[in-house]
């Protein structure tokens, strides 16, 4: 499981009030046709994956873009991890999209699921190994919401990395064998503002032909 940061300190446990903010919405089951636009909002194109973000997010495939969106996180102290992993395996990733004046990023995953084990599950396994993949993670809340002719699931975490706090929320979409997991994250002061953005662009997710030559990227 690619972890979308790595922290140093110890797992932080949530303490006092949480920053408020709304839970993801139980949206209308919709065809994969009927995928939301957003007027002026931009499309960006990753590996089989296309979504909608507002115009200050920067990236795309990072097969293609890796040094790119990797110079770009080299700028984020608390994504260098993923600058790393871009340069070591650009496959990681289906897409990577960085906000650098807010400090947001959008990491998109696929992972090939045996269709026998539920959402559920497999959310319970995402979370476990990302809390054990580093220290300083640390698993907020999860749940499923109707998504389309089916379900995602979504977990929300908390990452500390030295002084600098982040949440991300993660969405998971089964397609076929793989599971999707779109991974939306933002200093933890900043989240509450920018999750509609994050649900809304979960919206705009279009799956597409795969472009060219992926050697050793599944398919």
């Amino acid at each position: 499981v690619a972890a979308m940061a790595c922290g140093t300190s110890a797992p932080p446990q949530p303490a006092g009030p949480l920053p408020g903010f709304t839970m993801p919405p139980e949206w209308t089951p919709t065809p994969e046709e009927s995928a939301v636009s957003v007027p002026g909002w931009q499309t960006l194109q990753g590996d089989q994956v296309a979504l909608m973000l507002p115009p200050v997010y920067e990236g795309g495939d990072p097969f293609v873009l890796g040094q790119e969106i990797a110079a770009r996180l080299d700028e984020m102290p608390e994504y260098v991890g993923i600058a790393q992993a871009i340069r070591e395996n650009p496959h990681g990733y289906r897409l990577l999209a960085v906000d650098r004046q807010a400090g947001s990023i959008v990491a998109v995953t696929a992972h090939e699921v045996p269709t026998a084990i539920s959402m559920a599950e497999y959310m319970d396994k995402f979370s476990a190994a990302s809390v054990e993949a580093a220290p300083g993670i640390a698993l907020i809340q999860k749940g499923t919401v109707p998504f389309r002719d089916g379900e995602a699931g979504w977990m929300l975490f908390e990452f500390t990395h030295e002084d600098t706090v982040t949440w991300q929320l993660t969405y998971a979409v089964r397609r076929g064998d793989y599971v999707w997991n779109f991974s939306f994250g933002a200093a933890r002061e900043d989240y509450p503002q920018l999750q509609p953005i994050f649900d809304q662009s979960l919206q705009t997710v279009r799956f597409t032909p795969r472009r060219g030559s992926r050697s050793g990227r599944p398919r």
